[in-house]
């Protein structure tokens, strides 16, 4: 999963964006010396890779601009497919800008870049598996992520599904695969490089401790993912309270009643957290959230009668629905302004 991306001039940093948690600036600043007497000596490679704890350095460089451009991701992924987009991010970035750099400010350079670079993180998506026994929920939760029909009755997943999810401007693999044990010689190669894994538990004590047989496979087969469990059917009499489960599990439990359709944001907010994003870091997700605080802000409003306001609100959560490409729920934030613009009017009549 791209994280961040540097573009780096004489010591200086030019251009950045961030997509997650990744290297703050301050250490940047002082790894980047060493950094820069590898990647610019005479007979050094013009694209390469670093680690650094916990996140992969990939460079490509311009040597007659004393240019560097970086990309920040994690372990996880493959650098193959990374320097494809390197080659690509240059080579568009010396085609907009290699003439005049210096004369080019930070906001032209967003305003430019973002699309392509938007383009690139969909390229180099973050994959996201989802694990567990059979009958413990995956299907219906990767259902209610997906915003299908939730199974009120359990169908087992016989080989498995992987989809293309798109949260706000956000796009992301999501693997979700059979939990039956006779297909336990797939959980191996589904789960490699995935940059998180959620484990998905029903809350049982029987099928928590069981549960316990993923947490090797996690640590052999995906020890660079961001791993979390999902403690489902939380609205079951024996259920295990999340505290719990994370003792007998060692992961950070997140508690979830995947059958209620109104957890889709919860677990949107559940993904965002474990990936280390937020709308601080994450452009792409910026609007998702600001959508959801805004419907909130929203139903105050109106419990204060405060109608006015609550139609600026709601004329902004729809433009901001269209822009996440939920056109039904724009038609609705729509029609429910105009019916407070009505109102407002019998009002002043």
């Amino acid at each position: 999963m791209l994280k961040q991306v540097f573009i780096i001039i004489d010591d200086k940093t030019l251009f950045r964006r961030n997509y997650a948690k990744g290297i703050e600036d301050s250490i940047l600043i002082n790894i980047y010396p060493k950094i820069k007497q590898t990647i610019f000596a005479k007979h050094s490679p013009e694209i390469g890779e670093f680690e650094f704890f916990q996140s992969r350095i990939s460079y490509i460089v311009e040597r007659n601009q004393n240019l560097a451009f970086l990309f920040i991701s994690g372990l996880a992924d493959n650098f193959d497919r990374i320097k494809v987009e390197l080659h690509k991010f240059k080579k568009e970035f010396l085609n907009l800008f290699g003439d005049n750099l210096k004369t080019k400010t930070n906001f032209l350079m967003e305003e430019a870049l973002s699309p392509l670079l938007d383009a690139i993180h969909r390229a180099l998506m973050p994959k996201i598996s989802i694990i567990g026994f059979s009958g413990v929920g995956k299907t219906t939760i990767t259902k209610l992520i997906k915003s299908e029909e939730i199974p009120m009755k359990h169908i087992p997943t016989i080989t498995g599904d992987v989809a293309t999810i798109k949260f706000g401007n956000l796009y992301f693999f999501l693997w979700d695969f059979a939990g039956q044990e006779q297909f336990s010689f797939l959980w191996s190669k589904f789960i490699q490089e995935s940059d998180a894994v959620l484990l998905i538990t029903d809350s049982t004590l029987t099928n928590v401790e069981k549960s316990k047989f993923f947490l090797d496979l996690i640590r052999k087969e995906a020890p660079h993912s961001n791993s979390a469990v999902i403690a489902n059917k939380q609205d079951l009499p024996n259920a295990l309270n999340v505290k719990s489960i994370e003792e007998v599990l060692g992961l950070k439990t997140y508690s979830m009643i995947a059958v209620e359709l109104e957890n889709k944001i919860k677990m949107i907010r559940i993904i965002a957290d474990i990936l280390e994003m937020n709308p601080e870091s994450s452009p792409l997700l910026g609007p998702l959230f600001e959508r959801d605080k805004l419907i909130e802000e929203t139903q105050i409003i109106l419990n204060q009668g405060k109608y006015d306001q609550a139609f600026v609100l709601f004329q902004k959560l729809s433009n901001i629905c269209l822009e996440l490409g939920d056109d039904s729920l724009a038609i609705d934030f729509n029609e429910k302004a105009d019916k407070i613009k009505s109102v407002l009017k019998s009002q002043t009549s």
